[in-house]
């Protein structure tokens, strides 16, 4: 019997027949380790739950088409999946619109979630009420990858440890100057690139400002521009108009991120990004790209702070998680089915292959998490800077116009100053209200 719709009380104890729990997920062709990870996942669970079947059901595409996919689907109980894969961004928003089940009653039955998670990942999934609404599949944090070789050429110390926003954009000019044909400096910063032009582009400069933020936790209020934005986008502004990020063509081409890990790096084509932690994921022998030298020709370091303001450097985080429908008629399995999903094996598979920070402390601890790659100890260690994105049901729309604001000085249509203006008069409509909004 197929799961379908219907809230209401769990039955799944006395339904008889066989049972199907559809799993949705999100593939692209340069990243297949969740697949993988959810085919062991479903052999493990049929195996251990006789008359169960896992439905593994992909969307081709980026982060846009997922969401896209996931939200026709979720307009009805009759089409919505059991379970799906999900961005911590996008949790509250589903929680707010009833389309999430929570999983504290679950949890408090399953050991590894008092043992094996510690609880700053844990925030991750929880609801403004409070309540758990996930189970992580991995968390992250972001800062600079540089080509040691573009650095040597244009003369440009290695190890590089830039102490302000300045320090980045001098290094970039003299790539610009001495490297030519070399992108200088890369980041994504237009709508294509949906939330990680907010998360790695924006934010990571906004969080790095005195007391820049996109919400103020004292006031319970959006922030609407001010001179930490604009000092953001002045950044960005910098980067395209001394024409030292990507071409434009490339600042919107879905793309980018496969050009910066598969083409430019390995060919020594660019010489500063501005990414995740698991960037690196596409050269290890498993990826998509293996790139033995990486690790003599790759540095990484972090982001600093606008002017070096203390803690000196900057980070942004954020993560996935498996996330169990409203709809579902089968809640008891298909949380077993998010157990299996993030047990150790299932997580070191994953974390392993995505270069992404794994949630549980087994795996972390586990020589073979940091075997073929040096970096993950960096990265791991830049939680003592990291920042959040504000969880709350806005903040998908909130970035929607952090979006606009970025690609409008991506493009020069705007200067940063029209843009924070913009950004600003747009806020309101996005977060229920002027009441809601905090004028800088």
């Amino acid at each position: 019997m197929t799961a379908v719709a219907g809230c209401g009380a769990d039955t799944s104890q006395n339904a008889p027949g066989a049972k199907e729990l559809e799993v949705l997920y999100k593939v692209e062709p340069t990243w297949p380790h969740l697949e993988r990870m959810l085919g062991d996942a479903k052999k493990q669970y049929e195996a251990a739950h006789p008359g169960m079947k896992i439905k593994l059901t992909p969307v081709q595409g980026n982060n846009e088409a997922y969401y896209t996919k996931l939200a026709l689907l979720n307009r009805s109980p009759d089409s919505a999946p059991d379970l799906y894969y999900h961005d911590t961004f996008q949790v509250n928003a589903d929680v707010a619109a009833g389309k999430l089940a929570p999983l504290d009653d679950y949890l408090a039955t399953w050991p590894d979630w008092s043992t094996q998670f510690p609880d700053s990942v844990k925030q991750a999934a929880k609801g403004g009420d409070g309540k758990i609404y996930g189970v992580p599949i991995s968390t992250d944090t972001r800062g600079l990858w540089y080509h040691k070789d573009v650095f040597a050429k244009a003369g440009l110390p290695v190890p590089w440890e830039p102490k302000t926003w300045n320090d980045v954009l001098t290094a970039a000019r003299t790539i610009k100057q001495k490297a030519p044909g070399v992108v200088p400096f890369s980041m994504y910063s237009t709508k294509v690139h949906g939330e990680a032009s907010t998360m790695q582009g924006f934010e990571m400069l906004l969080y790095g400002t005195p007391g820049g933020t996109l919400y103020d936790e004292t006031q319970k209020k959006w922030v609407a521009g001010g001179k930490n934005f604009t000092d953001a986008l002045t950044f960005v502004n910098t980067v395209y108009r001394e024409e030292l990020g990507p071409k434009q063509a490339d600042a919107h081409n879905a793309k980018l991120g496969d050009k910066v890990t598969l083409e430019w790096f390995p060919k020594a084509g660019l010489g500063i990004s501005l990414d995740g932690a698991w960037a690196s994921s596409a050269w290890k022998p498993t990826g998509t790209k293996p790139w033995p030298e990486w690790t003599q020709k790759i540095g990484w370091t972090r982001m600093p702070t606008q002017n070096g303001e203390a803690p000196g450097a900057v980070s942004m985080s954020g993560g996935w998680v498996m996330a169990m429908s409203a709809y579902t008629k089968n809640k008891r399995e298909a949380f077993d089915f998010i157990t299996t999903a993030t047990n150790k094996d299932n997580s070191m598979t994953y974390s392993v292959g995505t270069g992404d920070l794994a949630p549980r402390k087994d795996v972390a601890a586990d020589p073979k998490y940091s075997a073929d790659n040096p970096s993950v100890t960096f990265w791991t260690d830049l939680a003592a800077v990291t920042h959040y994105r504000p969880a709350y049901e806005a903040y998908p729309k909130v970035s929607t116009q952090v979006q606009e604001a970025m690609e409008a000085v991506t493009t020069g249509s705007q200067t940063p100053e029209e843009a924070s203006a913009n950004y600003a008069k747009a806020l309101p409509a996005a977060v229920g209200g002027p009441d809601k909004v905090l004028a800088r």
